[in-house]
């Protein structure tokens, strides 16, 4: 991940205008490859969609956290405030899919592979990952070791486990 730049005296200015013009309430900005923000107060953006879900850096190493970071420190040097209340989460596959009555959920791989995966409520910060039709364990690869009841849900993977595995695996080799 390289290091972002502070915000120039250009990006305050074209931030003031942009935002300022945006109507209180339903004014909507998309910034490319991160997402939407919607003007919900008189100095406030809320970031209420993203885009790009899936850990994709750009050619620099930075994703979309990153350059949501720094928008929120665009903002404090305008005296902004930067929320998330995310309600939609897109990726190259359509949207996220995370049922409500699913979070809280926790498995393990079949395989024993020592992964263990979460459902959990969305959040601008964690990292989904969808189960394919086939099931197969994000970490060791086989197919049929993830619940089917999780087949096409956005998880959360835990590998600690299984990168325990493989550190025994390459130790004993």
């Amino acid at each position: 991940m390289s290091e972002m730049p502070p915000p120039t005296q250009k990006d305050v200015e074209w931030a003031y205008y942009l935002w300022n013009s945006l109507n209180v309430g339903d004014g909507r900005w998309v910034l490319p490859t991160v997402g939407a923000y919607v003007r919900t107060n008189v100095k406030e953006l809320t970031l209420r969609e993203i885009h790009f879900s899936k850990p994709s850096p750009n050619e620099f190493g930075d994703s979309i956290f990153d350059n949501h970071h720094w928008i929120m420190t665009l903002a404090d040097s305008i005296g902004w405030t930067i929320k998330e209340d995310v309600l939609l989460a897109t990726d190259n596959e359509g949207e996220i899919n995370i049922p409500d009555e699913l979070v809280g959920t926790v498995a393990v791989c079949a395989n024993r592979c020592g992964a263990v995966y979460r459902v959990e409520e969305l959040s601008t910060g964690q990292q989904y990952v969808k189960v394919q039709p086939n099931l197969a364990c994000p970490c060791c690869g086989q197919d049929h070791a993830v619940d089917p009841a999780l087949e096409g849900v956005h998880i959360v993977v835990d590998d600690r486990g299984y990168q325990v595995n493989q550190n025994k695996i390459k130790e004993e080799e």
